[in-house]
Formats: C-alpha cells, structure tokens, sequence
C-alpha cells in the first residue's frame, strides 16, 4: 500500500484529537464543539466502555466456569 505524497500525520491527528487543533495548511477551518456536544460523546464514551467491561467480564467468567467444569469431570 502506497501513501499520498502530500498525506502528513500532523493533519491525520488534528482530526483525531478534541478539540481540533488547526493542520498546517491554512486553509483548514477548525471548529469547536458546544458542551452539549462535548458531554453526549463522554456519555456515549462511558456507555461502550462500560459495555466493553461487562462484556469482557462475562467472557472470562465463562473461561473460568469451563476450566472449573474441566477440573470436575476429570479432564487435566
């Protein structure tokens, strides 16, 4: 895979990071989000990581539970 000669990671990062810090080019136009803004996406941020954990913690319990039902049939 090639790259564009003109791709630079400082304007790949400006668009990845809040609030958006302007690239080096001039004619991007930054903007800033309100705090309504701001606050939905904490909230959908708490919300996937929240459902990130619960669903992790399900995996390895479940991990846990099979190598205990393992160990109770007399599989080593």
């Amino acid at each position: 895979m090639r790259f564009h000669p003109e791709f630079h990671l400082k304007d790949l990062s400006g668009r990845l990071h809040w609030p958006h810090r302007p690239g080096v080019h001039a004619d991007v136009i930054a903007h800033y989000h309100s705090a309504t803004e701001d606050a939905e996406v904490a909230k959908a941020t708490i919300y996937v990581s929240a459902v990130t954990a619960i669903v992790l913690l399900v995996v390895l319990a479940g991990i846990s539970f099979g190598q205990e039902v393992m160990h109770w049939l007399g599989a080593d």
